[in-house]
């Protein structure tokens, strides 16, 4: 099976995701990992000119967005049941998932998280408030006690999910107890151990 060459910073950056749908997968990853600032400059801007992480190489193809790079490795495993595919009945609450965690909330607990651990200006926790304070309580409500998302399965909306509420977590924005009937047979996913995904949720 041909290797995942991924680029990122650790276990905690948006790469997190795509080590962890690889593992569930069974594709080999590579780690390629970076020091800060190496991906504002050559020769990892010419990989990625965007400056972002993560950056995967798979299959001869360079990849630079995360979600993206989960979407296609799992179309590209169709049998894995990890993409609610078109026609399927719970098609449109997937893509509902999966578009809350990774568009509504990821950006700003990114930067909300950045911001308690010193890497971006207090002034980005000022302005991240208020949009969480009012969304992450309105999506707590609807986020089931027990089960995945939608289909009866596991789903990439469950990576991006458990990726969103492990910043919530670690950025002191919800209680892992919130959301433990969810959360915790997601943690105790054998792909999720071997990618080291919630390795640094905090209890």
């Amino acid at each position: 099976m041909s290797t995942l060459a991924l680029y990122g910073f650790g276990y905690n950056d948006r790469s997190s995701k795509v080590r962890w749908v690889a593992h569930e997968l069974g594709v080999p990853v590579e780690e390629r990992r970076l020091a800060a600032g190496d991906h504002r400059k050559p020769p990892y801007t010419d990989l990625n000119p965007y400056g972002m992480v993560p950056t995967a190489i798979w299959k001869g193809r360079t990849h630079i967005e995360s979600t993206a790079m989960c979407t296609f490795l799992a179309e590209s495993h169709p049998d894995s049941g990890l993409v609610v595919a078109p026609g399927e009945p719970a098609r449109a609450d997937y893509l509902e998932w999966v578009a809350l965690f990774a568009e509504t909330l990821e950006a700003k607990l990114v930067e909300n998280i950045l911001t308690t651990y010193g890497v971006l200006p207090e002034v980005f926790e000022t302005t991240t408030r208020p949009s969480l304070d009012y969304r992450l309580p309105t999506l707590l409500k609807r986020l089931p006690s027990e089960g995945f998302l939608v289909a009866d399965r596991f789903t990439l909306a469950d990576v991006q999910a458990g990726y969103s509420l492990r910043l919530a977590i670690n950025a002191g924005r919800i209680e892992r107890s919130d959301v433990a009937g969810y959360l915790d047979p997601l943690v105790d996913r054998p792909g999720a151990k071997s990618a080291h995904f919630f390795d640094s949720l905090k209890s």
